[in-house]
């Protein structure tokens, strides 16, 4: 899950560019626990609406922490992801005619799908090659519409 050893995956949490929102996170969840604190205190004097609040507080801090544990670690598995040395594309057969291949982009590495082969020549199929023509006809307009296509009723 990590992408080195221990000590390397708490430098990594350590960064100065992580330093502040941790702070930050760490701030946050002090005053809801507080919050927190102080709800209760009114809900042991009778209000019972307090109770609810003061139960809300901590897992208000707890979520914050949660989100801001996973922000990190994606960021960090994503750098670590694009900073090691990039192979040939991993291929994952599936059927006879497709694949999928990893890509990297700009938002991560996401899988796309590669022909590899056919499973048989499209131009021999007549069913195909209409379809074909009425793709080429609506993109040709792009204020057509299939019900416009010529000969739309027989299909």
């Amino acid at each position: 899950m990590g992408f080195g050893s221990y000590s390397d995956d708490m430098s990594a949490w350590l960064r100065p560019r992580w330093l502040l929102g941790h702070l930050v996170i760490g701030v946050i969840a002090a005053v809801c626990l507080r919050l927190g604190w102080w709800q209760w205190e009114h809900a042991l004097r009778g209000d019972g609406r307090s109770l609810g609040y003061a139960l809300q507080w901590p897992l208000f801090a707890a979520f914050g922490v949660f989100f801001w544990t996973r922000v990190v670690h994606e960021r960090l598995s994503r750098s670590a992801c694009t900073s090691a040395p990039n192979t040939a594309p991993r291929k994952t057969p599936v059927g006879h005619s497709w694949s999928f291949h990893r890509g990297d982009t700009v938002a991560g590495p996401v899988l796309r799908p590669v022909l590899i082969g056919h499973a048989q020549d499209d131009e021999d199929d007549p069913d195909v090659a209409a379809y074909m023509h009425r793709l080429r006809w609506l993109n040709a307009d792009p204020r057509r519409r299939l019900s416009d296509y010529p000969g739309f009723d027989a299909l």
